[in-house]
């Protein structure tokens, strides 16, 4: 480690040499890394945000329709088969969760919107939302509304004339309705509102539906009981006809389906590649003209006798120094950019520590590669041939 601390060091200096190769360097390679922060933080967010409705179910399982694929499909089952899961041990209690699409009317611009309506039972919500725990009678009354306060800005100033008077009347699918409440949950890919009501307002916007049918079913259990232990044994006795999962599990069979089973996968994915190639792109160029511009010396080096591993080595660190230097200036214009995503889209864009971490592994491969790339003409050089 001493001997190693002592050595004169090239790359750094290397690095350093021409201040302004040096910015132009870093400039590229953070650009590059912006473009992945971007894709991966909007990919990200996306798929949060789709999970937000299904981390607040209220209860550790879920029981779906056995052609279930995400939230938003509206596919029923029959209520009695939620009510078979009353008879099993650990089980403390259920709660039906209607889940329909319908059309929001914007009073001041007259423009509709879809609206996606989460009908609950004030007695025993299946969401967990503070804001509808405070007063869950509210929504007992005709044709009253809960409003996601993240819903887009084309819904309307709803939330500002419901804390100003108290309520905003509008059309939802061509019927009266009243928001007589406030909530914040965040939307998903089903719509650009999310409102929430009670199970006898909810039937009263969708008078087709059944009764009888339900949209999904939280299944609460007592404290201490395995989770995983009273889905098996749902699963044993029930019809095929519903599915029933953990909260976590749901939640990733959402994330998996628009990821797989869209274009969004493809896209995001692409996009990674294709920053991932602009910084490579750029990496390559800066030591290609490098390596070009000092040949002599590297020639020099080798006819001295330091092999290829050696002088090699000079431009791989040189190509790391580049990514550690531009790694920096690139998350702190990133973590700007998410606050300006997340404020402008409503959804959950957030830097996480892994997500940094696994950048900062995508650049160091990237420099790295590039640099390997850029001593092809280092690792033939005969010194013979240029002196």
């Amino acid at each position: 480690m001493i001997q190693l601390l002592q050595r004169t060091p090239l790359a750094w200096r290397q690095a350093i040499h021409r201040p302004m190769r040096l910015a132009a360097a870093i400039a590229g390679v953070s650009f590059a890394n912006l473009l992945v922060f971007f894709q991966l933080g909007l990919s990200g967010g996306l798929y949060d945000s789709q999970k937000r409705p299904l981390q607040r179910l209220n209860g550790e399982l879920v029981m779906v329709s056995g052609r279930y694929l995400y939230l938003g499909e509206q596919l029923n089952f029959p209520r009695a088969r939620l009510s078979q899961a009353l008879g099993v041990e650990g089980v403390r209690n259920v709660a039906p969760l209607y889940v329909g699409l319908s059309e929001w009317l914007n009073r001041d611009s007259r423009q509709q919107k879809q609206a996606l309506i989460f009908g609950i039972a004030p007695e025993n919500p299946a969401l967990n939302i503070q804001e509808i725990a405070a007063d869950p009678w509210l929504l007992e009354r005709s044709d009253s509304l809960f409003f996601d306060t993240r819903s887009k800005r084309n819904a309307g100033a709803v939330a500002q004339v419901v804390r100003r008077d108290g309520h905003y009347d509008t059309e939802l699918g061509g019927m009266r309705a009243r928001v007589d409440g406030l909530f914040s949950m965040g939307l998903t890919f089903a719509a650009d509102i999310n409102l929430i009501t009670s199970a006898t307002n909810f039937k009263n916007y969708f008078p087709n539906q059944s009764a009888d049918d339900i949209q999904m079913g939280v299944i609460q259990l007592k404290p201490g009981v395995d989770p995983l232990r009273v889905k098996a044994t749902l699963e044993s006795f029930l019809d095929p006809s519903v599915k029933v999962f953990t909260i976590p599990q749901i939640a990733q069979l959402e994330v998996n389906y628009w990821r797989h089973n869209t274009s969004f996968g493809v896209i995001f994915g692409l996009g990674v590649l294709v920053g991932l190639a602009v910084g490579g792109i750029i990496v390559y160029q800066i030591l290609y003209s490098d390596v070009s511009d000092h040949l002599g010396e590297y020639a020099t080096l080798k006819a001295m006798g330091y092999n290829d591993g050696f002088v090699v080595s000079i431009i791989i660190q040189e190509s790391l120094i580049l990514a550690v230097l531009a790694f920096w200036p690139s998350l702190v214009l990133s973590l700007g950019l998410y606050a300006f995503l997340a404020r402008a889209t409503s959804l959950a864009v957030v830097m996480s520590v892994g997500r940094a971490v696994l950048v900062f592994g995508f650049t160091l491969a990237m420099c790295g590669i590039s640099g390997w790339l850029a001593t092809d003409k280092l690792r033939r050089l005969d010194p013979a041939e240029i002196f």
